[in-house]
Order: structure tokens, then sequence, then C-alpha cells
């Protein structure tokens, strides 16, 4: 059962029982234009508000505090969502019909100090600082990884989808405590807030400790990226050769293509049957690994593989064909469907992904049940599969090219 209240603020709280779990997940999530400088600025804070809290300011006493709430799990993310930037701050545990307390108002309470009383010191902001340049290390060990966020930020320059989520390295040295305690104050007093509570809890809950908040109000999240078509690589020592593809598409929830788009993906490149790992990996043994997947905020698609460098030229040849055997040759899409169905089945099974539907709903404004999807999805027929393919740009080749290969 879902329920909605307005706080007096503008913060939207969502209520959602679901007595088949033992757990209850409660989180605020901050949502805010996404901008260069303050895309970086958002990681540290994120960091520094899953550390420690002005009332519980070493870790040994907010260890104690979630073992008061019988091992609740803290957890502070940051990321992306079309033209908006979300800090997601979560708590976890068990529901309290297995226990005397008021467990689950304890757990909303953490939430609140999460958001209002973060510990916000040189200590914290080190210890952040210092974390978030390690992720951006990791990344760029990744060679996969890293190609597919360079390549976002090139064809996407001077556009939302550019912008990585985790912020630019070189921006971290211009970023100083006071900027961030002054970034934490948008999130307080400006920036847009939403309440979600999901699992088993039985109690009418109190948000009290949200009131001092104001939340404006936010428009759809969609964004449309605009895509030119070309080639551009990079080189660098490592051995393996990265190519993305990345295609624009005006096909966004909403549009009456919109299903058999996540069909076309699927069938394309999400499947051990689908055309790309067939055709490219297995029959040609031409890749490491390769596979598609869509950004439905920023309407993109990509295809992004791993290849010997000597191979380069074939590889993208065989990628374009197989755009070529979708339009021309019959499509058994049923896999493709069931892939999608069963995929949807799997959200009713876990408490965040029950919230991240929700959430999906509110920032593109549709009210979409899981069994409305997964019907839309069995309705989709070949004809629409290669429809969307007249949507789908001729696209712009990535190329992170290793330099040192065979």
């Amino acid at each position: 059962m879902k329920s909605k209240k307005r706080l007096n603020n503008g913060i939207n709280v969502y209520t959602i029982q679901e007595t088949k779990f033992n757990e209850v997940y409660a989180t605020v999530r901050v949502i805010f234009p996404m901008e260069k400088r303050t895309n970086t600025i958002a990681n540290i804070l994120t960091r520094m508000m899953g550390d420690r809290l002005q009332s519980n300011p070493t870790k040994q006493s907010i260890t104690a505090r979630h073992d008061a709430l019988y091992g609740a799990k803290m957890s502070a993310l940051t990321y992306s969502c079309g033209i908006y930037q979300v800090i997601d701050l979560s708590v976890r545990t068990i529901s309290q019909r297995f226990v005397d307390d008021n467990l689950q108002q304890g757990q909303l309470d953490l939430v609140a100090d999460m958001l209002f009383e973060p510990l916000l010191n040189e200590e914290t902001f080190n210890e952040a600082v210092k974390n978030l340049k390690q992720s951006h290390m990791r990344v760029k060990e990744n060679t996969s990884q890293y190609a597919i966020t360079e390549s976002f930020k090139y064809v996407g320059k001077d556009q939302v989808f550019g912008l990585s989520a985790m912020g630019e390295l070189q921006d971290i040295e211009t970023i100083s405590l006071d900027d961030v305690k002054a970034f934490h104050a948008l999130c307080v007093s400006k920036f847009a807030k939403e309440i979600y509570v999901a699992g088993d809890f039985q109690n009418e809950l109190n948000y009290t400790a949200f009131e001092s908040a104001q939340s404006e109000e936010i428009e759809i999240a969609q964004s449309f990226t605009k895509i030119a078509n070309g080639y551009h690589e990079v080189h660098h020592q490592g051995s393996q050769t990265e190519l993305v593809l990345l295609y624009e598409t005006d096909i966004v929830p909403g549009h009456d293509l919109y299903y058999a788009y996540l069909v076309m993906v699927a069938y394309l490149g999400q499947l051990p049957s689908s055309l790309l790992f067939q055709n490219v990996r297995e029959k040609h043994s031409l890749c490491y690994s390769i596979y598609a997947a869509r950004h439905i905020f920023d309407g993109v698609m990509y295809i992004s593989t791993g290849i010997n460098d000597k191979n380069i030229d074939k590889a993208i040849q065989l990628i374009q064909e197989q755009f070529t055997i979708m339009k021309t040759e019959s499509l058994d899409i049923e896999s493709a469907k069931q892939y999608l169905i069963l995929q949807m089945e799997g959200t009713s099974e876990h408490l965040r992904r029950i919230v991240d539907h929700e959430f999906r709903n509110n920032l593109i404004q549709h009210d979409d049940s899981v069994e409305m999807i997964q019907s839309a999805l069995n309705d989709v027929t070949q004809e629409e599969v290669k429809e969307v393919l007249n949507h789908i740009s001729e696209g712009f080749i990535y190329a992170y090219r290793g330099d040192d290969h065979e």
C-alpha cells in the first residue's frame, strides 16, 4: 500500500507498506541542478554526510548508534538523473515488529541527522577529499569504465550529459571546507527533497525533524542530448583498446515507442543471445566484452566493447552491420522481452528497487506500475522494434586506444 503526504515546507513524503519484508528502508533524496564544480562539491559533501554526525562525532559513537538501532546500515550516495544530481541518504534496519522499541522513528531521525547535522570539520573534509581522489584513480585504472566516462564528457561537451556525477579530479583542489558548508546550507534551505519509507512498519512516523528545511519544486528530469556523427581517438599506454559508440534518440519515457526501444537495446546487446554478443564476440572472437546500454534520462544509447587494437576497424564494421540486420531481417524478440519482464519482476523483491522505481516515476512525472510496464513490454512487436531504428542517430565513435599491444 502506497501513500503520499506533503509537509508544510514542501517536502513530499512517500510511504510504501510491504509486509513481506523483515526490514524497513528509509531515505531522503536531495535533488538539485547538475552543474560543473557543484558536482564535485556534492561528492565531497556526500562522503561527509555518510561518515560522522555532530551528535556522534567519533567512529565509535556512530557505530554505537547503529547498534542501538539493531545493526542499522547508513548509506550516502550521489548520482545523476537527467538535468539533476541527487544526494541519497538512507538507513536500513529490521522491522520494529521484532522488538519493543519505536525502532522506525529512531531510524528516520538518523536519516534526518545525516541531512541536517553531518560533522563538517577539517578532519572529515580531508578524509572525504582523499576518498574521492582514490575513487577517481580507480576509475582511471579501469580502462573500460574510464573510456565510457571520457566519451560521455567528449560528446556531451557543454551539455548536461557531459557532466560526470563524480565531478572532476582537477576541481577537487579548488574546493574548500567553506564551499562544502555553503553547499550543505543550500541542501537544507533550498534544494528539493523527497522522503521515502518502505517495508514493514506499523506506527505513524513523526517528520518533525525535517520541519526546519525548505524544498523547492522540480521539473521533469528529462534531458535531450545532441550527438553529432563523428570519430575521436585518445591513446594510452595500456594494452587494451576500448570502443564506445554513442547514439542520440528522441525516445524517452512517455514516447509511443519507449518499450519497443527497451526491447531493441536488449535484443542488440544485453543478452548472451544478443546480436552483438553472437555476431561480434562469439562468431568473430574480436572482443573481450561487448554490450549495449541506455541512459533514459538523457536520450542516449551506447555500445561499449574492449578489443585488441588491430581489430578496431573490423569491430566497428561488424557493430554497424547489426543495425542493418535489425532493419532487414526477421527478429525473434521474445527472449529480449522476457529478459526485461523478469528484470521488472525483481523490482518488487528489493526495498531499494521499490523506492527507486517510485522515485523514477516522480522524476519523470509518470505513474507506471511494474505490472503496467511488464504488460507493455509483452505487447511490443517486431515492427515496433524496427521503427525504433528510425529514431537512432548515426552515432559517434570514441576510441580509447592502447599503444602497448602486439
